[in-house]
């Protein structure tokens, strides 16, 4: 798959979620003046210490293990990780949650492309810094 610039970058807010296009690195969502604060400080905090700056949410979740230092606060976050997945000569979109998508084959991993995460916003009011 082919992206152009802005491809799946954007944050989008509701009364109940906040969902961000995975392709937005750490750097440009701490810039981002859409981002919610506390989610810009949840990153600056906590996963800029062991993420590079530079990396795409997307990528960065994609990759992670489980004894990832980030793995718990994305847990905490109640993350939905939505995915387009290869299904026959297409692909088809799906969600996962983060062990979901932790568990799977790494050969499959390797054909997914992620879009977005969402959280809720009443899980990022309760996450305690």
């Amino acid at each position: 798959m082919e992206f152009g610039e802005n491809d799946y970058k954007y944050i989008l807010q509701e009364f109940s979620k906040t969902m961000i296009g995975a392709r937005y690195t750490y750097a440009e969502i701490m810039a981002a003046e859409r981002a919610p604060f506390k989610f810009q400080t949840i990153i600056d905090r906590l996963i800029l210490p062991y993420a590079d700056p530079d990396m795409m949410i997307g990528e960065h979740i994609l990759n992670m293990a489980r004894d990832d230092k980030n793995y718990r606060i994305y847990e905490n976050l109640k993350i939905k990780i939505r995915c387009c997945v290869p299904e026959g000569d297409g692909y088809r979109t799906k969600d996962f949650r983060l062990n979901e998508l932790n568990n799977l084959d790494e050969s499959v991993k390797g054909t997914i492309v992620v879009q977005e995460i969402a959280f809720s916003n009443l899980a990022l009011m309760g996450f305690k810094l």
